[in-house]
């Protein structure tokens, strides 16, 4: 599994079908990052690397099959030194019941938080074999989405990071220090939600928290947000959409201001 996981490293950005992708910066430093604790050496033309991969990936995509599918575009490195990259289409995990709505509420199960070392856990590494497994207890369980749990607290969930809106008012989401990968499109966000009058603190999702939060969401790259209504069958929050609905307009106002135009450069 270790040596799986120092293979290769990645990241997912949001691809708007043409040449564009949002939070660009931002993902190739934390792939950079990732990689050092990965000891995935790096390489010193990385910027040119990565462009011209991710022209390639775009120059071979194919067109999305629904207007509800979100591009998206995984750039990866090797531990061999080797960048590459890949579109893809994602269809949304659920549909919003009500059309008018911007939420969409989901159903979760609770995990075992999948473990390597205190190093690699929190990357977004090469052993993605626990994520597979964790999708198909998700689909025998009849639910949409994973919650891990690391020494009972939340630590993660499956392709995005959760956020609890505690009975106080303060936004709660997992310290990457206790093994939870450091969340793009959480960071982005969170000047906006200080902006509107909700502190947001990084801290452990326990079980307490979680029983007294008003709501909790999971968001990310592919699923942007998503609102948790049940954990294993046990209603989760107050029922209120207050907070999803904001943090889902926050999300894609982050997106939105953050297009970058990929340009090929020489390596």
């Amino acid at each position: 599994m270790i040596e799986q996981a120092r293979a290769s490293v990645f990241t997912t950005m949001r691809w708007d079908g043409k040449y564009s992708v949002s939070h660009y910066s931002k993902h190739i430093e934390r792939l950079e990052n990732h990689s050092l604790r990965l000891e995935i050496p790096w390489p010193t033309n990385a910027e040119p690397l990565a462009k011209n991969a991710l022209l390639q990936a775009f120059k071979d995509s194919t067109s999305p099959v629904s207007q509800e599918e979100v591009g998206l575009v995984r750039l990866r490195l090797t531990s061999m030194g080797e960048m590459s990259a890949s579109t893809r289409w994602k269809a949304p995990i659920k549909l919003a019941t009500d059309k008018s709505s911007t939420t969409v509420q989901v159903a979760a199960t609770a995990l075992p938080a999948p473990q390597w070392n205190e190093t690699i856990d929190g990357c977004k590494h090469g052993d993605w074999q626990p994520y597979h497994d964790a999708k198909k207890v998700i689909n025998e369980r009849g639910c949409e989405i994973a919650l891990f749990i690391k020494d009972d607290a939340v630590i993660d969930c499956l392709s995005a990071t959760p956020l609890l809106l505690d009975d106080d008012g303060v936004a709660w989401y997992p310290d990457p220090t206790n093994g939870a990968v450091d969340s793009i499109s959480i960071a982005t966000i969170i000047p906006f939600l200080i902006e509107c009058g909700i502190p947001v603190s990084q801290g452990r999702l326990t079980r307490s928290l979680l029983a007294r939060g008003r709501a909790l969401l999971a968001i990310g790259t592919g699923t942007g947000v998503l609102h948790i209504t049940h954990l294993d069958g046990q209603e989760i929050g107050d029922g209120s959409t207050e907070f999803a609905t904001l943090c889902a307009e926050l999300f894609h106002t982050a997106i939105n201001e953050s297009w970058f135009k990929v340009k090929g450069v020489n390596s």
